[in-house]
């Protein structure tokens, strides 16, 4: 791959050989996430998927690449929210009777507790190593105390790539998916607060110097070429960090955002089909959205007065009262009649557009719905942008 080159972050990069970035990217963000999918055959491996809050995009391009068949195996090195969380909601999308976690026993101890289904793969019980159907031998390398005292990392002999984890992680501002020159700095504000000692780092960046390497494949950071490898091994191993760090807080710590959070934005949900009401359940929350319930017309009006939502999203066949005359109780009601509605349909017919707007919708949304483009229409909403009113289709 060449280093210097653009990429589309929009869409999966394939930075060697069957190996795929499928991470988030989000250039205000000083810490970014990297999940990887390595394919082979029909096998595929991901590494570290990542959090809740990033979960549709990184979704979103491993389906672009493999079917959730293909999933044979996920990797998680240790047990951390950023690498872990979204796996009950891939645990959805991927039947996870065929699907095995490879962890440390140590860690599946507390990766259990994100509710996971799947079977474990305990890397310590099976000599380090998994041997995939085509002979690719992946092998599990310990990393104690960094940071965890049983994290792990592995190393990939076919094309000699190191998927390492939080190891050669970095803090990165104007982040870009291969190391660049200074790239050392970055690493040490991460590493100098967050690894145990330089002790243990020192250690365990001695067993990299042994590796034939030609890609270091971070968690977070950038993905370091061969040419960088040596260097940025012989700098962390000689970096004072952990107990070892002769800093201030400012120093180790300064660099987090502690601002005040945004406040949730609240968007009720009128629907009566319960697997419908899950999906947009599902959607908007792990986008970030708190969401309100309703599933007949008079308790969207009962919950709207309530609860003064930023968004309603109003199911046009209920029970008990239909969307249109909800929507009429709601933009008549002085206290409502400010909160935008979208109009929920499954059929989008000659005229409606009429009805609506005269119900007082302020858009409508078309079922089967488009996802990206249905996040894309609530987010602007909400940050008070008016719309065109139009429908969309799922392709």
């Amino acid at each position: 791959m060449d280093k210097n080159r653009s990429y589309n972050y929009s869409e999966a990069v394939e930075v060697a050989s069957g190996i795929y970035w499928v991470g988030s990217h989000d250039p205000k963000e000083l810490f970014h996430c990297n999940p990887y999918l390595l394919v082979d055959g029909e096998e595929a491996v991901l590494f570290d998927p990542g959090g809740v809050t990033d979960y549709l995009e990184v979704a979103r391009k491993i389906f672009s690449i493999v079917e959730p068949a293909q999933i044979r195996y996920v990797v998680l090195h240790h047990q951390d929210p950023d690498l872990c969380a979204s796996m009950p909601l891939l645990e959805e999308a991927i039947d996870h009777a065929q699907m095995k976690i490879l962890t440390h026993s140590r860690a599946s101890v507390l990766i259990r507790y994100y509710g996971i289904k799947s079977e474990f793969y305990l890397v310590d019980k099976n000599s380090y190593t998994l041997t995939l159907k085509s002979g690719r031998i992946l092998r599990f390398l310990t990393t104690p105390f960094c940071h965890f005292p049983a994290a792990i990392i592995t190393y990939d002999e076919r094309e000699k790539v190191l998927f390492s984890s939080d190891l050669f992680g970095a803090i990165s501002p104007g982040w870009s998916l291969f190391a660049k020159e200074g790239y050392e700095e970055r690493m040490r504000v991460f590493h100098v607060g967050y690894m145990a000692s330089t002790r243990h780092l020192s250690k365990v960046m001695e067993r990299m110097a042994t590796l034939d390497l030609e890609m270091i494949l971070p968690q977070h950071g950038s993905i370091i070429p061969k040419e960088m490898i040596p260097g940025c091994i012989d700098f962390l191993k000689k970096l004072p960090c952990g107990i070892d760090a002769q800093v201030t807080e400012e120093e180790l710590y300064g660099w987090i955002h502690v601002g005040k959070t945004d406040e949730k934005k609240h968007i009720l949900v009128v629907e009566d089909d319960g697997k419908n009401m899950k999906l947009l359940r599902d959607i908007l929350n792990i986008s970030g959205y708190a969401t309100i319930e309703a599933d007949d017309g008079k308790k969207a009006v009962e919950l709207a007065r309530q609860e003064r939502p930023d968004l309603i999203l109003m199911d046009i066949q209920l029970p008990v009262m239909d969307g249109l005359e909800a929507t009429k109780l709601i933009k008549a009601d002085p206290a409502t009649q400010h909160i935008p509605i979208f109009a929920l349909t499954a059929f989008a017919m000659g005229g409606d557009r009429e009805r609506f707007i005269q119900a007082g919708c302020d858009d409508y949304l078309s079922k089967p719905y488009n996802i990206e483009e249905l996040l894309e229409k609530v987010k602007k909403i909400l940050k008070g942008i008016t719309l065109p009113m139009n429908v969309f289709e799922l392709e």
